[in-house]
């Protein structure tokens, strides 16, 4: 009986483990058919979008060929718009040098003939000297208690009258324009003012009608201005302006007479010799000088003065 029972026991044990593994397989097929379709599917949306990435590089190296092609349109348009503006450009640049030059040429021109006028007053200075040597001049008058002292306008007085023009006298023996005025440049221009000063002087006093005598009158005054002596200053501008009316410093007189005027509290002179600048050398730096100066005046350089009241 009990082998009969474990029999009977073993083929229900076997028969359900067969049920169990048929169901095991089913599930396993479908799963694997499942997971099959997944692959497909998944497969073909990604050969979907390997297209699509395709197409869009296309679409991009075709754009960017047809934006190269643009800028080198542009870029050929644009060279061919400039080329005239070009060629304006060099011919302007070509007219400036020459016209530089020819600047350079007059003011080397200006120069040689400076010196040939200094050489020339210099011939006509000895050859009097050679025909009827002067007498040793008296550079001296008596003064109190018999004490004699240089004469204005003298070699020896070192003074200019500001309200006359010096009195000219043949130079002595060896003496040029050219090297007295180089000197009294010379010791201006490093310092040594009261020495050029005086040799401006003495240069006005032997050579006053010679290409120099305007510079050297214009020093004197720009000397006196640095002394902060501004009603001398401006008469030695007036000088440069009455006895040599055209020189190349008088526009520099006139605006460093109005400048000497400005700080002698002499608004209204100052404002009329700055217009006078800009009104007939209006095309120099000294005009735009005096255009600035009156606009810090808080005054047009075509409107009339104000007050004829100094400030």
């Amino acid at each position: 009986m009990k082998l009969l029972r474990l029999a009977a026991l073993l083929l229900t044990c076997t028969g359900f483990c067969f049920a169990v593994s048929k169901d095991q397989l089913a599930w396993q097929h479908l799963i694997e058919d499942k997971i099959d379709a997944f692959q497909k599917d998944t497969n073909t949306k990604l050969d979907n979008m390997n297209g699509l990435l395709n197409a869009i590089q296309n679409d991009s190296l075709h754009n960017a060929d047809l934006l190269s092609h643009m800028q080198e349109a542009i870029s050929s348009a644009i060279t061919r718009s400039l080329t005239p503006v070009s060629g304006l450009t060099n011919r302007v640049d070509s007219v400036g040098e020459d016209v530089r030059s020819l600047k350079d040429a007059l003011a080397d021109i200006t120069a040689r003939m400076e010196r040939m006028d200094a050489k020339i007053t210099d011939l006509k200075n000895q050859m009097q000297i050679m025909q009827s040597p002067p007498p040793a001049p008296s550079a001296s008058a008596p003064g109190p208690g018999g004490i004699t002292a240089p004469l204005p306008n003298s070699p020896q007085s070192g003074l200019t009258s500001p309200g006359s023009s010096p009195l000219p006298s043949s130079a002595p023996a060896g003496m040029s324009a050219d090297r007295s005025y180089n000197d009294a440049y010379r010791d201006f221009t490093t310092g040594r003012t009261d020495l050029a000063y005086n040799e401006f002087q003495q240069f006005l006093t032997y050579f006053p009608n010679t290409e120099y005598a305007a510079k050297a009158q214009y020093y004197i005054g720009e000397i006196e201005f640095n002394r902060n002596n501004f009603p001398s200053a401006i008469k030695n501008f007036d000088l440069v302006l009455e006895h040599y009316p055209e020189n190349p410093k008088t526009a520099d007189a006139h605006l460093m007479k109005a400048y000497a005027l400005l700080k002698a509290n002499e608004r209204t002179r100052a404002v009329q010799e700055l217009r006078t600048l800009v009104s007939n050398y209006p095309h120099t730096d000294d005009a735009r000088k005096a255009l600035q100066m009156l606009r810090t005046l808080g005054l047009p350089s075509s409107s009339a003065p104000q007050s004829g009241v100094s400030r």
